[in-house]
C-alpha cells in the first residue's frame, strides 16, 4: 500500500469505532489493558487499511469519551478524510456533534458516515438514524456525505463501505501540507528494546530520512533519526502524509512526550502568541474581551488567553483573534489549525467554543482595536504570497528583513514568496540591498526623504562646499536603519537624478557653489597672490589675517578654489598656484628623461624655494605617485607604481 492519506474516526463513545476498524483492517487498535477491560478507546489507535491495488489509508482511531477530547484533537490533526461513526440504536449524540464541530474547525471537508450496529435495530429505526445524520451534516463542510449502514458483528455493509472508502481515497486531496518544512507532531512515545526512544505521528511538510538531524520543540532537544517505520515496515525515507514511527538517537523516552513536534534541524523557535482567523461556534458565548480557553494545536495543549481583533465576535461569527499562551511556548507556523475549548459545557454538549487557523505566528505589537491590524490579517488570510510578503515588509519598517525571515513561519513555499518579492520590486513597492535585506517602498521613501532633508540643510549651512561627506550623510538617518539600507536609498536617489554622488561627497543635482560678492573678491585676491608668489605662496594663516577671514571661512574658500582647479593643496595645507605646480611637474619629468634619479639638492634647485615649500611639494608628488623616495633620492614611478628602470636611457 503506497497511499499517504490518513483516515480518522470520530463519534460518540461506544458507537463502535474500534470494532469497525478491526473489521476493516484486522487490527485491534485498543492496545492498552484498560481499553480492553473497559471496552472503550482511551488513547489513539493506528492501523493500515489496504483497499487493493495500492490504494488505502493510514487509520487513526480516536476516543469518543467527552473527557478525552484533547486526545481526539491530537489524532484528528493529521486526518485527510473523516469516517464519522454513528450507532444506529442511539443516533446523533453530544460527542457526535462536538467531534463533527472539531473536525470542521480543523478544516476537514471530505468524509463518510458509517451507521454502525445496524444488526441491533429494524429497518425503520435504521432509516430514521440515517436521516438524522444527514440533517446534522446539513450546513457543514460534510453536507451530502454518503451514509453506509454497517455491522461490524455480522459484516453487513462492510464491502459497500470499503468501496466508498476506496472512492474517497482516490478523490480526496491531502488536507495537510505535502511540501515545505518537515515536521511530525508527536502523538505517541514508547521505548523499543535495543533501539531506544520511538515517537509516532503523521508527517507533514517535507520528507524525513534515516540519518537526518532533528530537534524536538518546544523542549529544544536535539537528536538524529536512527530508523523509520511505516506500520512495522522499515523504510529509509518517510514522505509527508505518512503515519510513521521514528527511532531517535540522542534522547531518552522520559525526555519526550506527546505535544512535542519533531522538526528537521533549523526550525524557527517556539512562540508565545499568535493571531488566528477564528470561527466562533453558534452555542459559544459572545467574545467581546479577553477570555481564558484551552488551546489545542497539533498534539499539544496549553491554557491561553484569547481576545478579538477589531471588535467583538458573536456566536456563529468569523473574525480574527489574538492568543497568548500560558504555560510555555509552542512551535507555531502560519496555516496550523487549532481548536479552542472553554471550561464549561455548552448547549452543544461539549466544551468546544471555536477554532481556526494560525494566520500570523509573529503578531505585530499593536492595539487589537487598530483597524490596520485587522486589515493586515485579512490580507494574510487571503492566501496570496504577494500580500503576505508586502505585509511582512511593511511591518519590518526602516530596519527591513532578511529574505529567509519573510517566509520563516509562512504557509507559502519559499519559491512563491521569492517570486512575490521580485514582483513587489518590479512594481516599485519594495527593494532589496546587496546583502539580501528587503524593505518596503514606503520605508525606503522615508529614508530617502531624510537624506534629502539632510543634504538641503548641509547646502544651506555650507554653501561653499561642493557636497556633503558621504559618511556624514549616511549618519543622518535613525539609528535603527542598517547602513546597507541607507546606501540602497542613496543609490535609488542617484538613479532618479535627484542627487549626485561623487567620490566621497554627495550633493543635490541642482546644487552649485555661488560665491557672494565679498567672497568672490577675496577668492580672486588669493588666486592673484598665489600666482604672483609662484612656488612660495602665503600660508593660510597669513591670508586669513590679510583678508580678515575666520579660519573656517578661509578653509571653505580655499577648498572651493582647490576643487575648481585654481589652487593645488600640498601636504601641510600649503596652497600653490596650480599652473606653477604643473610647470614644476613638467621639469621633474624632464629631469628623469636625462637622469635615473633625483637627489634632494637637485630637487630643491628644480623647485627653487626654501625647504618650507620644497618639502610639501616633494611629498605632493610622492602622494600623486609621480615619484617615490628611496633613501636620499627620488625615483620616477612606472605606471604600475614601481620605479622605472633605466629611466636615464629613455
Amino acid at each position: 500500500m503506497s497511499a499517504s492519506l490518513v483516515l480518522g474516526t470520530a463519534g460518540h463513545i461506544d458507537h463502535g469505532k474500534t470494532a469497525l476498524i478491526r473489521a476493516l483492517t484486522g487490527v485491534d487498535t485498543d492496545r492498552l489493558p484498560e481499553e480492553k477491560e473497559r471496552g472503550i478507546t482511551i488513547d489513539l489507535g493506528f492501523a493500515p487499511l489496504d483497499l487493493g491495488e495500492g490504494v488505502g489509508f493510514s487509520v487513526v482511531d480516536v476516543p469518543g469519551h467527552e473527557g478525552l477530547v484533547r486526545t481526539m484533537v491530537a489524532g484528528a490533526t493529521g486526518i485527510d478524510v473523516l469516517l464519522l461513526v454513528v450507532a444506529a440504536d442511539e443516533g446523533v449524540m453530544p460527542q457526535t456533534r462536538e467531534h463533527l464541530a472539531i473536525c470542521t474547525l480543523l478544516g476537514l471537508t471530505t468524509g463518510l458516515v458509517a451507521l454502525t450496529k445496524t444488526d441491533t435495530v429494524d429497518a425503520d429505526v435504521r432509516e430514521l438514524a440515517a436521516e438524522e445524520v444527514r440533517d446534522e451534516l446539513a450546513g457543514t463542510a460534510l453536507a451530502g456525505a454518503p451514509v453506509f449502514p454497517v455491522s461490524a458483528k455480522t459484516g453487513a455493509g462492510l464491502e459497500a463501505l470499503r468501496v466508498g472508502l476506496r472512492r474517497a481515497a482516490l478523490a480526496a486531496a491531502p488536507r495537510t501540507d505535502r511540501s515545505g518544512r518537515a515536521r511530525l507532531p508527536v502523538d505517541r512515545v514508547f521505548a523499543m528494546r535495543g533501539f531506544g526512544a520511538v515517537v509516532t505521528g503523521t508527517l507533514i511538510g517535507g520528507p524525513l530520512a534515516v540519518g537526518d538531524a532533528v530537534e524536538l520543540l518546544p523542549s529544544g532537544r536535539r537528536a538524529r533519526i536512527r530508523g523509520l517505520q511505516r506500520f512495522g515496515e522499515s523504510v529509509q525515507e518517510a514522505r509527508p502524509g505518512a503515519r510513521c514511527a521514528v527511532n531517535l538517537q540522542g534522547v531518552e523516552v522520559a525526555e519526550v512526550a506527546r505535544g512535542e513536534t519533531l522538526f528537521r534541524a533549523g526550525a524557527p523557535p517556539p512562540v508565545e502568541s499568535c493571531d488566528l482567523q477564528l470561527t466562533w461556534l453558534e452555542d459559544a458565548p459572545i467574545l467581546d474581551g479577553p477570555a481564558s480557553v484551552e488551546f489545542l494545536v497539533g498534539t499539544a495543549e496549553r491554557r491561553a488567553r484569547i481576545a478579538p481583533v477589531g471588535g467583538a465576535l458573536r456566536p456563529g461569527a468569523r473574525g480574527f483573534a489574538r492568543v497568548h499562551l500560558e504555560g510555555g511556548a509552542l512551535p507555531l507556523l502560519a496555516g496550523d489549525r487549532c481548536v479552542l475549548r472553554g471550561f464549561a459545557t455548552t448547549a452543544l454538549g461539549g466544551s468546544t467554543v471555536g477554532g481556526g487557523t494560525v494566520i500570523d505566528a509573529t503578531p505585530a505589537r499593536r492595539r487589537l482595536s487598530d483597524p490596520a491590524l485587522a486589515e493586515e490579517l485579512l490580507r494574510l488570510a487571503g492566501g496570496d504570497p504577494l500580500d503576505e510578503a508586502e505585509v511582512r515588509l511593511v511591518r519590518a519598517g526602516l530596519v527591513g528583513v532578511e529574505e529567509a525571515q519573510v517566509g520563516a513561519r509562512s504557509m507559502h513555499e519559499v519559491a512563491a514568496l521569492r517570486a512575490a518579492l521580485d514582483a513587489l520590486r518590479r512594481d516599485g513597492r519594495a527593494d532589496c540591498t546587496a546583502s539580501g535585506r528587503w524593505l518596503a517602498g514606503a520605508a525606503l521613501e522615508r529614508i530617502e526623504a531624510d537624506l534629502v532633508t539632510a543634504l538641503d540643510a548641509f547646502h544651506a549651512a555650507e554653501p561653499l562646499q561642493e557636497g556633503m561627506p558621504r559618511g556624514a550623510l549616511l549618519g543622518c538617518v535613525p539609528e535603527n536603519v542598517p547602513k546597507e539600507a541607507t546606501a540602497l536609498a542613496l543609490t535609488r536617489l542617484a538613479a532618479t537624478g535627484l542627487v549626485v554622488s561623487e567620490a566621497d561627497r554627495v550633493r543635490r543635482s541642482d546644487h552649485a557653489v555661488e560665491l557672494a560678492a565679498a567672497d568672490r573678491e577675496a577668492a580672486e585676491r588669493i588666486v592673484a597672490e598665489a600666482v604672483a608668489a609662484g612656488l612660495a605662496p602665503p600660508l593660510p594663516r597669513e591670508w586669513g589675517e590679510r583678508l580678515g577671514l575666520s579660519p573656517r571661512h578661509l578653509a571653505d574658500l580655499l577648498g572651493h578654489l582647490e576643487r575648481s582647479g585654481r589652487l593645488t593643496r600640498a601636504p601641510g595645507d600649503v596652497f600653490f598656484d596650480s599652473a606653477a605646480v604643473a610647470a614644476l611637474r613638467d621639469r621633474i619629468r624632464a629631469h628623469f628623461r636625462e637622469h635615473p634619479e633625483l637627489d634632494t639638492p637637485t630637487y630643491k634647485a628644480l623647485i627653487g624655494t626654501t625647504r618650507k615649500y620644497a618639502v610639501p611639494l616633494m611629498e605632493l608628488f610622492d602622494d600623486e605617485r609621480l615619484t617615490m623616495r628611496r633613501g636620499e633620492v627620488r625615483l620616477l614611478r612606472g605606471r604600475d607604481g614601481s620605479p622605472q628602470p633605466d629611466s636615464g636611457s629613455a
